[in-house]
């Protein structure tokens, strides 16, 4: 009787498939530059595409209508830009003021009548908790160094939408004939069927980012009314950081969350920062575990595992705004897998 071949075989796939992922992660992390950009424009001409066909329908010309779709959108960049740029320059202005705070706010929690348990700490594997060299490490960090980084982010992030905008420019035009290029590239039904994925490919986009920007810019609204009502500083400012976290899962809503709490905490007092907390993760459920997926639940379809370890796997490799795209693009991943029959196990296992 001669012997299955089939483990052999599928473990040889299993080690090429795995080594071609691995060189193709080093590969993409190298091409960051370029392909970070691209990935960018792509995502930004599913959105706009509609703009554009709508100013076509309205009587300009295709080319007329991708230039003002991007001076719209390049506008909107502006204006947005702007108005958090300004933020960022009053936060890293008020902040000065709260160096000194810290000595007052551990002044508070020494007073705590549990902080035995921290300082019991300096006797254990445990000793990096204890309070005073938290309060040594925390008193020493420069707000304004934390602001200077977070103005390289921006401006960082500035270079990239750049770049970004002239790739824009080459598939804003060519996304509404890319179809039916693909039907005379491909003859028959095996065209037919790549047109169908790219459409739907795009509307899938198209959904998760205009449905995701509009829950995020109402989440960052609620959380910078919460803490307007509660009279902390910079409220604005931490609407925009909610705003921009939203998009990053499970991590995003806890740094949004924990930011006004601690800063509460030092303006305040704790009874009023656990108050804060309260509200804010009372607000981080409603749009988290009920809106959200009642609304992109269709759009995305990940399992919550696939969807953090994307969030890890994007983010190692093209930083914060890798775990920016990493749904959407994991998403991507996913619809491409359930399209194509050798992959629909994997689509499947990616899926809810």
């Amino acid at each position: 009787m001669t012997q299955n071949p089939a483990p052999k075989s599928f473990g040889l796939k299993l080690f090429i498939g795995l080594g071609g992922l691995i060189m193709l992660a080093v590969l993409m992390s190298y091409l960051k530059v370029i392909l970070l950009p691209m990935v960018l424009a792509f995502f930004i001409t599913c959105v706009l595409n509609p703009l554009a066909t709508l100013f076509h329908r309205w009587g300009l010309p295709r080319p007329l209508a991708v230039v003002a779709t991007v001076l719209l959108g390049l506008a909107t960049i502006w204006i947005t830009a702007n108005f958090i740029f300004n933020s960022l320059i009053s936060f890293r202005d008020g902040l000065t003021a709260y160096q000194a705070r810290i000595n007052l706010f551990f002044d508070r929690l020494s007073s705590l009548s549990d902080i035995g348990f921290l300082n019991s700490l300096k006797d254990t594997r445990f000793n990096f908790l204890t309070l005073d060299l938290i309060k040594t490490h925390l008193s020493s960090l420069s707000f304004s160094s934390l602001i200077g980084n977070l103005f390289n982010s921006f401006f960082s992030l500035t270079g990239y939408l750049l770049l970004t905008a002239v790739f824009i420019l080459y598939f804003l035009p060519a996304l509404p004939a890319f179809p039916e290029k693909l039907k005379r590239a491909f003859p028959g039904p095996k065209g037919w069927e790549l047109c169908q994925m790219v459409e739907g490919l795009t509307t899938q986009v198209q959904n998760y980012i205009l449905a995701k920007s509009i829950l995020s810019a109402f989440l960052g609204l609620f959380v910078g009314l919460a803490c307007w009502l509660f009279g902390l500083d910079f409220s604005p400012t931490w609407g925009i950081f909610a705003f921009f976290l939203n998009f990053i899962p499970t991590l995003g809503a806890i740094a949004a969350a924990v930011g006004p709490t601690l800063f509460a905490a030092i303006q305040f007092s704790f009874g009023t920062a656990l108050w804060l907390l309260t509200v804010l993760i009372f607000i981080m459920l409603l749009f988290g575990n009920f809106l959200e997926p009642l609304i992109l639940g269709r759009s995305v379809n990940l399992s919550p595992t696939i969807a953090f370890l994307s969030l890890l796997a994007w983010g190692w490799l093209w930083g914060g705004i890798g775990m920016i795209i990493a749904v959407p693009a994991t998403a991507i991943i996913k619809f491409v897998c359930d399209q194509a029959p050798p992959l629909k196990p994997v689509g499947q296992l990616m899926g809810r």
